[in-house]
């Protein structure tokens, strides 16, 4: 006869261990009633004893993963104690659940109640548990090796953190789908079971759950034709900023007050959105500026060019150049156009140091800046003794 080495039940090994304890520590294997059981002391110490060890052994991983493993690896210190602080909570998540299979709460539980379904299609409680924990696990690794893979391994290839974002998003949800169908059929859920929920779903989604699922699709078309990526410099509505982020429902854009605004993604496929660094991050500005009509237009035109050349932040190519615009009421009124690529985002800083340094030459060369000017023309039929006087 071939003899049956199988492991024994998580509750058989407890007892096991709780037996041999009362057997050998007499003074804890006294009696009592707790909740309707008869226990003993053992009953109580051994899981207290067993959660102080698994609480030691989560926090011996974390540190090895913290400070001998991970970093030599991933530079983003926030991402490494990310990392570090879930693998400690997994592990007491597991553990506990091992220990509350041994005592009896598992899938035979009474606890265990059916939600949904009939027959082979039944899901249970324990089952959504299991998959809410599991499912939650893949998301949160997957955000965390997708900030590693496009910090430390597309970085390489490509100088384009817009690209690197898509890329790595686009990634980081075929994993989620595969893995979520994997967890689905190892945690007992058949999927003809889900039928029904996703009818139910099907429901929400054309009517309280439009809004998401045009938002998940919008984001969807986002990633895949990139109308912008992270990075750009945008305009929608009202909105104009940075984006940092783009996720499956919204996308973060940084105003240059340092105000995160959450723009819905239906939103830039729906409304017409000014993308001022979609293929080149070099865009042209315009600096009005008006000086007298007793000025020499060659000689405010030398002036501007020289101010545009001298400063660090206008590109050389394209070279600046001035429009002599028109001749207005007091003025006459040239445009100084400056190309940049680093203050696409703060235009008005750069401007604003143009402005200064203008001032300073236009002072230096006595050019006059104009100011409102009328002439005045009285009409002849003011009475007779008006004009005596």
């Amino acid at each position: 006869m071939i003899q049956d080495t199988s492991a024994d039940p998580p509750i058989a090994v407890l007892e096991k261990l709780i037996n041999y304890i009362n057997e050998n520590v007499p003074v804890l294997s006294d009696k009592f009633s707790l909740l309707g059981e008869e226990i003993t002391a053992t009953h109580i110490i051994v899981p207290i004893v067993y959660l102080i060890l698994l609480n030691l052994l989560g926090n011996l991983c974390r540190s090895v993963l913290i400070n001998r493993i991970l970093t030599h690896r991933v530079e983003d210190r926030k991402t490494i104690l990310s990392i570090g602080n879930t693998t400690k909570y997994t592990i007491l998540i597991i553990g506990v659940a091992i220990l509350l299979a041994s005592i009896g709460v598992d899938s035979n539980s009474n606890w265990n109640k059916t939600i949904f379904g009939k027959d082979e299609n039944q899901v249970k409680l324990f089952d959504l548990i299991r998959f809410a924990f599991l499912f939650t696990l893949l998301v949160y690794f997957t955000s965390k090796l997708k900030s590693i893979f496009v910090k430390q391994v597309l970085s390489k290839y490509s100088t384009d953190i817009g690209v690197s974002q898509s890329i790595g998003t686009i990634i980081q949800y075929v994993v989620i789908i595969i893995g979520a169908f994997i967890i689905i059929q190892n945690v007992g859920i058949n999927l003809g079971s889900l039928n029904v929920l996703a009818g139910a779903l099907g429901v929400g989604i054309g009517f309280g759950l439009q809004n998401i699922a045009n938002n998940f699709i919008s984001g969807l078309i986002i990633l895949f034709e990139r109308p912008i990526k992270v990075g750009d410099r945008i305009e929608v509505g009202s909105v104009q900023g940075d984006v940092i982020k783009v996720s499956a429902r919204a996308t973060t854009v940084n105003t240059n007050d340092n105000i995160s605004i959450i723009v819905p993604n239906s939103e830039f496929i729906n409304q017409r959105v000014i993308n001022w660094s979609h293929n080149d991050r070099s865009i042209r500005f315009h600096v009005p500026v008006g000086v007298s009509y007793n000025e020499d237009p060659a000689k405010i035109k030398k002036i501007l060019l020289s101010v545009a050349e001298k400063n660090s932040d206008v590109l050389k190519r394209p070279a600046p150049d001035v429009l002599f615009v028109e001749y207005a009421d007091s003025s006459l009124n040239f445009d100084l156009m400056i190309w940049t690529s680093t203050y696409i985002n703060k235009p008005t800083v750069l401007k604003s140091q143009l402005y200064y340094e203008i001032f300073e030459r236009f002072k230096e060369h006595g050019v006059e800046i104009p100011f409102p000017q009328r002439d005045l023309h009285l009409r002849s039929g003011w009475p007779a003794e008006s004009r005596a006087k």
